[in-house]
């Protein structure tokens, strides 16, 4: 089963996505802050089969987080989806650079087209690492 693992702060955002992402039969693990995904992260047995987080987490900042989980071997490889409000072409180009392989901005995608392309991110990921 995949697994989605989700930094949201937004109680709202993260409840829906949660939502929207279990129907479509995905495991979902859900976190408030960067530190918390961090330690949360470096504690799963089983590595997700993405990581999504929001530009702006409390404790540590999504680039941040970004930058720390591409540092580590062992993540290196999940692929990560930014999920935003921000429409700055400076934001999203650098998020990419720092790793991402997604990046969405919230307001221009319903919850169900955002499991799709998350879906699509997974499924393009496992046939180009198998």
């Amino acid at each position: 089963m995949n697994k989605v693992f989700i930094a949201e702060d937004d109680e709202y955002v993260s409840r829906m996505y949660e939502r929207a992402f279990r129907l479509r039969g995905f495991e979902v693990e859900v976190v408030s802050s960067g530190k918390i995904a961090l330690k949360r992260l470096q504690e799963m047995s089983q590595k997700p089969s993405v990581i999504i987080t929001d530009a702006l987490l409390p404790e540590m900042s999504g680039k941040d987080l970004i930058r720390r989980i591409r540092e580590d071997t062992i993540f290196r490889s999940i692929p990560i989806a930014v999920l935003t409000n921000s429409f700055s072409r400076e934001d999203a180009d650098q998020f990419l650079a720092l790793g991402a392989d997604l990046y969405l901005i919230k307001i221009e995608h319903d919850s169900k087209s955002v499991v799709e392309k998350i879906h699509d991110l997974i499924q393009k990921h496992n046939t180009h690492n198998s």
